[in-house]
């Protein structure tokens, strides 16, 4: 039987601090994670924002996404799962080419 390759995730609370999101991209670059979760992000304020080398940012309103440069994964938000009713529930779906999509769920 092949082995399947691992997608290493990383997810921090960030309770909207700017240091916390740092932490946990740093801390993902030394683990080799693919993907660093960051739950209750800071809000971004004129030219105060997050990046970094290592990873992509995508995000969303609650969770923002850091997919690692190079890793070949590809990333689908499902939105409005709870037909408006909780805006807490958040899935993203994620596979590499060729692969099964994995589902992670926040609620």
């Amino acid at each position: 039987m092949p082995c399947l390759p691992i997608n290493r995730v990383i997810q921090q609370n960030c309770a909207r601090s700017y240091e916390w999101p740092i932490a946990a991209l740093e801390t993902g670059v030394e683990c080799g994670a693919d993907q660093v979760r960051l739950q209750e992000p800071p809000r971004e304020m004129g030219d105060i924002g997050i990046s970094h080398s290592a990873y992509e940012l995508k995000k969303q309103h609650r969770v923002w996404t850091s997919i690692r440069m190079g890793s070949g994964l590809v990333v689908d938000y499902q939105t409005d799962l709870s037909r408006g009713a909780d805006d807490g529930v958040i899935a993203t779906d994620v596979r590499r080419r060729g692969e099964n999509i994995t589902s992670i769920v926040i609620v």
